[in-house]
C-alpha cells in the first residue's frame, strides 16, 4: 500500500505542478499586459468581486491545510497525510485556475480573457446571451467564455464605444 501513496503522490504533484503553472501564467500576462497598456481595468461585477476574493482565502486555506497535514504526516511518518493535504490543494488548484482563465481585463484597444488578447475592433458577431456567456469570433474563430462574475454593462458599453 505504501507505494500506492508514493505513486499517486507523485501523480497528484505532476498535476499540482501544472495547474499552478498554469495560475502564475496567467498571473504574468495580466501583469504583463496592465504593465503595457496601463489603462487595463478588471471587469467584475460586485458579486464577482466577492467571489474571487473568497477564492483567493480559499487558495491561503488551502495551502494552510497542505502545510499542516504535511508537518502531521512526517511527525506520524505517514504518506497517507501527505496525500490527503496534496489532494486538497490539487483540486482547489484545479477549480481556482479554471475561475482565473475567466477573468476579463478592459483596456483602451484590448480586451484581455484570460490569457487570450483581443482587439475591440476586429471581434465580430459579438453575443451576449442570457446564458450568462459571451461568444464573438476573432480571428475566423469563435470563442466563447463564462460571463457569471462578469459587469455586463461595463463590457457591453466598452465593446459597442470601442466597435
Amino acid at each position: 500500500m505504501s507505494q500506492f501513496y508514493t505513486i499517486s503522490l507523485f501523480l497528484l504533484l505532476l498535476v499540482f505542478i501544472y495547474f499552478t503553472y498554469q495560475i502564475m501564467n496567467l498571473l504574468v500576462t495580466m501583469l504583463k499586459q496592465r504593465k503595457k497598456e496601463g489603462a487595463m481595468e478588471f471587469c467584475l461585477s460586485s458579486t464577482g468581486k466577492y467571489a474571487y476574493i473568497g477564492m483567493i482565502v480559499g487558495y491561503v486555506v488551502a495551502w494552510a491545510i497542505f502545510i499542516w497535514t504535511c508537518i502531521v504526516g512526517w511527525q506520524l511518518d505517514s504518506l497517507q497525510w501527505i496525500n490527503n493535504g496534496l489532494s486538497v490543494l490539487t483540486i482547489y488548484t484545479l477549480i481556482f485556475s479554471m475561475q482565473l482563465a475567466n477573468i476579463v481585463l478592459l483596456g483602451k484597444k484590448h480586451m484581455l480573457i484570460g490569457r487570450l488578447l483581443v482587439d475591440y475592433r476586429k471581434m465580430k458577431k459579438v453575443d451576449l446571451n442570457s446564458k450568462r456567456e459571451m461568444t464573438f469570433v476573432y480571428a475566423q474563430k469563435t470563442f466563447r467564455f463564462s460571463t457569471r462574475f462578469i459587469d455586463i454593462k461595463k463590457l457591453r458599453a466598452t465593446i459597442a464605444r470601442k466597435g
